[in-house]
């Protein structure tokens, strides 16, 4: 079998579909705090939302994960979503960036109060962090 030994060209992306401003700076992504780069769609923004207890319960319609996506999409569309009910966590992506904070998405989750949902699910003391995007190593 045949080949070739590369000399030209790198891993860095040739162009940056969802941003304004062309290709990302290779000296950005080098310091391994590179900008996402999403091919296949809009830049998004990434939330970890705390709920502060065990959602495992609470996956059907109309119950607490439901509800606060439908909650979350009044500002935002969710473009995917996570429930992880070992650490009390539902992250979410949403576009356009910018349409939340942490702070913002913190105080409108915390405003559906302590009675979400059929089993009265409490996000009054739910917390929010904006934890970007990094792939998950299992």
């Amino acid at each position: 079998m045949s080949g070739f030994t590369r000399v030209n060209g790198d891993a860095q992306p040739v162009f940056a579909i969802d941003t304004q401003n062309g290709p990302i700076a290779p000296a950005t992504l080098a310091t391994g705090n590179g900008i996402t780069t999403n091919f296949i769609g809009p830049a998004l923004d990434f939330f970890a939302i705390d709920v502060k207890a065990d959602p495992a319960a609470e996956l059907g319609v109309g119950e607490m994960v439901s509800l606060l996506m439908t909650n979350i999409a009044q500002m935002a569309t969710v473009m995917m979503y996570q429930v992880s009910v070992t650490n009390t966590r539902v992250s979410v992506a949403v576009y356009p960036i910018g349409a939340y904070t942490a702070g913002i998405l913190q105080t409108q989750v915390q405003a559906m109060g302590a009675t979400v949902g059929p089993n009265n699910f409490d996000l009054s003391t739910a917390t929010v962090t904006n934890v970007g995007f990094k792939l998950a190593i299992a």
